[in-house]
């Protein structure tokens, strides 16, 4: 941005470029900026990364071939009767469940929250106006569910999350 300000400055200045045509050119480059909205300094629920995308699938078996035979994905974690695959390598994963009806599609994704804890980000939302729910998987394990706007669901969970055991779902292996 600034070299394109520096060579109309210099177009001008070398008289090569009226005032009028700088101050137009000069008004075009603000209007052309996107705009930017005000976000918080300090969100209330901090997202570090995006944590897995679960698909659901017509055949797991086949699908945990095709994602590991192509891209070499290893077996992360297993949730009944579904498979997640380690996607690098940090907790994120894909995961792969029966789909429904036979069609593949996106069931949801997830979001790694700094610090997770289940009530007090349903406090959260709910302060906000915004609809969600707990889900207690093996009776221990809150994985928290809500939809955006276009009801694409989305569920959070605390960054260490790999789809597996334990209190935040993080012991995996």
């Amino acid at each position: 941005m600034n070299g394109v300000i520096d060579r109309l400055l210099h177009r001008y200045e070398g008289g090569r470029m009226t005032r009028r045509d700088l101050i137009m050119s000069l008004s075009a480059i603000v209007m052309a900026q996107p705009k930017v909205t005000a976000q918080s300094s300090s969100p209330p629920i901090q997202v570090r990364g995006l944590n897995h995308v679960t698909l659901s699938v017509s055949d797991i078996p086949r699908s945990v071939e095709f994602y590991q035979g192509l891209f070499g994905m290893p077996v992360q974690s297993r949730q009944g009767t579904g498979t997640n695959l380690a996607a690098g390598s940090g907790s994120q994963f894909i995961g792969l469940y029966g789909g429904r009806g036979g069609n593949g599609d996106i069931g949801h994704f997830c979001l790694g929250v700094e610090g997770f804890d289940a009530d007090r980000i349903m406090r959260t939302l709910e302060a906000r106006g915004v609809e969600a729910r707990v889900r207690m998987r093996d009776g221990t394990i809150p994985e928290l569910y809500l939809n955006d706007p276009d009801g694409i669901q989305v569920q959070l969970q605390d960054v260490s999350y790999c789809g597996g055991t334990g209190v935040l779902g993080n012991q995996c292996g």
